[in-house]
């Protein structure tokens, strides 16, 4: 959100005031911030930095598909994906701080390592105990697209970098003995028919957090967008099974496209659950 321009760009302003009335440690933006149809242009980047601009507390941001990968569309500009993925990264991923108009956290950046220098969008932080962090997974099968010049190129580099991320970000969940990790990806990676039915452009990523989830045997809560359902369930199965929830694993996707709302996830780092999800309805005649 906002999908459908210009006409969700007042009701995205209705959803950034009831979500400053929250007053939020910080907000995660999980990408789509327009339709796949819509241009990728930059006068597109300057409303989106708007918008984000006015959020009154820390904004974290990772990007979708409609903002990069799909931008080759007619009806997006026909433009070059790695082109506007290049422009995503110089305009909001300059620093190692958060986007919003108020106040910022500091974040630990993957490009701090010079062999993944690139991948500036891959960030972790602590609150309360809890590690979070960004993973870069988008739609449309997480660019990896035979059909588009350039794609499964990108695709393998930037799957390699979400590998070694992740694999840190648990490391340090681990070490700290933290009680609870959160991952904040744009895609949505399951499939209704279970792990037969996974993606070739996520099955690594699926194999790889399963392996994690296990290992760490605290709390892991999974917050994605793209399919524009708002959901909690378990839908990560131990090897070989469809039936057989990992128990400490969560998903939740969150609202988007013509559904405009906010979700709220309370964090209790002492008690359990530490992860306690609501709506934030907000109320305004849309139709």
């Amino acid at each position: 959100m906002p999908y459908e321009l210009p006409d969700d760009l007042d009701r995205f302003e209705y959803v950034i005031q009831a979500i400053n009335a929250e007053s939020p440690a910080f907000t995660a933006h999980v990408g789509d911030a327009k339709s796949g149809g819509s241009p990728c242009s930059d006068e597109f980047m300057d409303r989106m930095w708007e918008s984000f601009s006015k959020f009154d507390h820390p904004l974290v941001y990772t990007p979708g598909d409609n903002e990069w990968t799909d931008c080759h569309r007619e009806a997006a500009g026909g433009m070059d994906p790695l082109e506007r993925l290049d422009a995503l990264r110089e305009r909001f991923f300059a620093g190692s701080s958060t986007l919003g108009g108020g106040s910022s956290l500091e974040l630990m950046v993957q490009s701090d390592d010079p062999e993944w220098a690139r991948f500036v969008e891959n960030r972790l932080w602590i609150v309360d105990e809890v590690v979070f962090g960004t993973l870069h997974l988008v739609g449309s099968g997480n660019n990896n697209q035979d059909e588009i010049p350039g794609a499964v190129t990108e695709f393998r580099e930037r799957d390699a970098a979400n590998e070694e991320w992740l694999s840190n970000l648990f490391e340090l969940a681990m070490d700290r003995k933290a009680p609870g990790v959160c991952l904040f990806i744009h895609a949505n990676p399951f499939s209704n028919s279970g792990e037969a039915g996974w993606k070739p452009g996520f099955i690594r990523f699926l194999t790889q957090l399963r392996e994690l989830v296990v290992a760490y045997g605290e709390t892991v809560l999974l917050v994605h967008g793209d399919s524009h359902v708002f959901r909690m369930d378990k839908p990560l199965k131990r090897v070989g099974s469809n039936r057989d929830n990992i128990e400490n694993f969560t998903r939740l996707e969150v609202f988007g496209s013509r559904n405009m709302h906010a979700v709220r996830v309370d964090v209790f780092p002492r008690s359990a659950p530490v992860f306690r999800i609501s709506e934030v309805l907000v109320e305004e005649n849309f139709r």
